[in-house]
């Protein structure tokens, strides 16, 4: 796992952290063409005033941890106001990255015309807010947009490389968040982020700079540092409240536009809440469910099976003794609440990816609480990352809630899911909590901006709302109520897509390039009106030998000797026996020679072989395979069919000991030479080596 249970869902009792989706050569940094800035002739426009357009190339900061394209990747500071409606405020500096256009590998000039960059860029507008730059760095260096275009991502103020005023969100006073209720875990929690706003101020942070107002006009900043006249915006989750933002603040400056993943600007449109989108996607997922007759039979159920699981966490929590990291959990064990059993399979809704398990995994789920089988989570008490979930900036995130008012919506959105969805709002957390947080707000310096500046307005330009059918955050209900404000605009829904389809699409490259070459032709929506529905998984294997393993490569490394040492000698042992086994009959008869008789020992080890290198072969991808389906299938096991490779490895075990005594007995018959009963022995030792090696490291064959 990448990260540490407490660090994951730290800010789940806040719901802050659910709008989580939960930037020519490299040597350029701008178009070669100096700044072009536009002459200043309204009011509004003064804001600007002590804008520099300063642009600084830089190594990218995030160059050790996201394997990039150096020749078409670079990255630049551009220096801004932290509040331009402030008399006198300090600069900050923002990270941008720029992916250059390049050729597609399959490029056929023949059969797709010359390639060419187009002149107009994208500017994409991330999500969050407060998610850091490299996660979409490494996201959509691979995007098909890039085939003709390029692409700046502008990581947002506040956040990652552009001065993160809480850099260590989590990591102070760890101690404090090792709870014992719910109550106690959302306190901590609030204590945390009031440090984060305490710490801040007293280092000269303006706090109330932190709006998508703000952010907005850090984004017009970057068009005229650039020197564009226009460009075109993309923008997805929190991006699409910031592109609304940005479509009132700039409309000259934006050719075209493509907002997916709606959240409303509006103020009036009460987006908080997730017990509602919650339930909107479980039902749209057991209807699918009941339609596929496999996952009808298997999972008839998995619904009221996940309820009854938050339930009973809800009654008595979950203890994890012997956490991993003794560093985050100073007591050395932590607690898992309702929101960890309701969250995991809410945040398997955002990619579509995950539809085709998550039936199985939510089934896992409550069995794993039925039968308080809890050693499984203690593998989310180690971490990698420790600044927040999925490199997001929570200090940032709540200075947004807090400047654009969503904190006032806290209380009477958690209030009507309590009523309407008694158990998915437990996910929420306690009532109180969003009053303090209001509260906090207020104590900071960043009340709620004048409504007005999020107020809905006509807008023009060309502009695609999209959404996906089964987004658990931002449904297609919010994309229905912002598109009359879109006197140009169009709406594009993907079926059975989840969080962000332009993004997660493999035709939506095309589909966004097509769409930005002619924004006013005819639409293609072949990219979603062609999307299938999700072919469901059966029962997983239900094995918890991969968590122990990887608890005791952190935990206890030398405990792993005796696993490691038989499964490496069938590892390195059987698939070679298999090849030789394989090529030497074959060879045999093409020099008209014939082998050493050995009363069958020769074939049940070529047996041995196969079975042993496919019983490797296929563990190893269904380990792959299940973490690619998802990552926290691994805390219940691996996708079903991965019995299959563990029978074959005790099979080859079997076929092993038989190969040893028949090798054996032809050795005593005197039909075989010592170099053939060497090979055959080692064969069928390295067969049982590897069936002891699944029994020692845990892999039943019931599952």
């Amino acid at each position: 796992m990448r990260f540490a249970l407490k660090h994951v869902f730290a800010a789940a009792n806040l719901a802050a952290w659910l709008i989580y989706f939960g930037g020519s050569s490299a040597a350029q940094t701008a178009p070669d063409a100096e700044p072009q800035i536009e002459t200043v002739t309204d009011a509004a426009a003064d804001l600007f005033a002590s804008d520099t357009y300063a642009l600084t190339p830089m190594v990218c900061p995030f160059k050790a941890a996201v394997d990039y394209d150096d020749e078409h990747t670079s990255c630049f500071r551009l220096a801004v106001p932290e509040n331009r409606e402030a008399e006198a405020s300090r600069t900050i500096q923002l990270n941008v990255a720029k992916l250059a256009a390049r050729e597609p590998k399959d490029w056929d000039a023949e059969e797709d015309g010359e390639w060419n960059r187009r002149d107009d860029p994208i500017i994409y507008l991330s999500g969050g807010p407060g998610v850091v730059a490299a996660g979409y760095v490494d996201r959509l260096k691979d995007h098909g947009v890039r085939d003709h275009r390029d692409l700046y991502i502008l990581e947002q103020r506040g956040i990652g490389f552009s001065d993160d005023f809480c850099p260590e969100f989590s990591n102070v006073d760890p101690a404090t968040q090792n709870a014992e209720t719910y109550d106690e875990s959302a306190r901590a929690s609030l204590k945390v982020l009031e440090t984060c706003f305490q710490r801040a101020q007293t280092a000269g942070v303006d706090l109330s700079g932190y709006s998508t107002i703000e952010n907005a006009r850090d984004v017009k900043a970057l068009r005229r540092a650039l020197g564009y006249n226009e460009w075109n915006m993309w923008g997805i989750s929190y991006g699409s409240v910031l592109g609304q933002a940005y479509l009132h603040e700039d409309p000259e400056g934006i050719r075209a536009a493509v907002i997916d993943a709606i959240v409303p600007i509006d103020p009036a449109i009460n987006f908080q809440g997730i017990a509602r989108y919650y339930q909107r996607v479980l039902t749209i997922l057991s209807d699918l469910c009941a339609d596929d007759a496999d996952c009808a039979a298997n999972f008839p159920d998995f619904e009221s099976r996940l309820k009854q699981a938050i339930q009973t966490v809800e009654v008595e929590p979950i203890r994890v003794p012997n956490a991993l990291d003794q560093e985050l959990f100073p007591s050395g064990e932590t607690t898992i609440f309702l929101d960890i059993i309701a969250g995991l399979p809410f945040i398997q809704f955002y990619e579509q990816d995950n539809y085709p398990t998550l039936p199985a995994l939510i089934d896992a789920l409550a069995t794993i609480v039925d039968e308080r089988d809890y050693e499984r989570f203690r593998i989310l008490t180690s971490a990698e990352g420790t600044s927040g979930f999925g490199g997001m900036s929570p200090g940032m995130y709540n200075a947004i809630a807090c400047n654009d008012g969503w904190v006032t919506t806290y209380r009477e959105s958690f209030e009507r899911d309590a009523a309407d969805h008694p158990v998915l709002s437990l996910i929420n957390g306690p009532l109180w909590a969003a009053d303090e947080i209001v509260a906090l707000c207020a104590k900071y310096g960043m009340p709620p901006r004048d409504a007005a500046d999020y107020a809905p307005r006509p807008i023009d330009t060309r502009t695609i709302i999209a959404e996906g059918a089964m987004d658990p955050i931002t449904p297609p209900p919010f994309a229905e109520a912002i598109l009359p404000n879109f006197a140009n605009g169009t709406y594009v829904e993907w079926p059975y897509a989840g969080h962000g389809p332009t993004r997660s699409m493999e035709c939506a490259g095309a589909f966004l390039t097509a769409f930005f070459d002619d924004p006013n032709g005819d639409l293609d929506t072949s990219c979603a009106d062609e999307m299938e529905k999700p072919t469901f998984a059966g029962p997983l294997y239900r094995n918890d030998s991969l968590l122990r393993i990887v608890a005791q490569v952190e935990d206890e490394p030398k405990a792993l000797a005796a696993p490691m040492l038989l499964l490496g000698l069938g590892v390195l042992l059987l698939p070679f026996a298999f090849l030789i086994y394989t090529i030497a009959p074959i060879a045999r008869l093409i020099n008209r020679e014939s082998g050493n008789p050995t009363g069958g020992a020769r074939f049940v080890a070529w047996v041995t072989a196969l079975l042993g290198a496919g019983s490797i072969a296929g563990l190893g991808y269904a380990v792959y395979a299940t973490i690619e389906a998802s990552e926290f299938l691994i805390l219940a096991g691996l996708l079903g069919w991965a019995r299959w490779p563990v029978i074959a490895g005790y099979a080859a075990g079997l076929a092993g000991l038989i190969a040893l005594g028949l090798a054996v007995r032809a050795r005593m018959n005197g039909y075989l030479p010592i170099g053939a009963l060497l090979g055959l022995v080692l064969t069928g030792v390295a067969g049982a080596a590897l069936a002891a090696g699944l029994v020692v490291a845990g892999f039943g064959l019931g599952g």
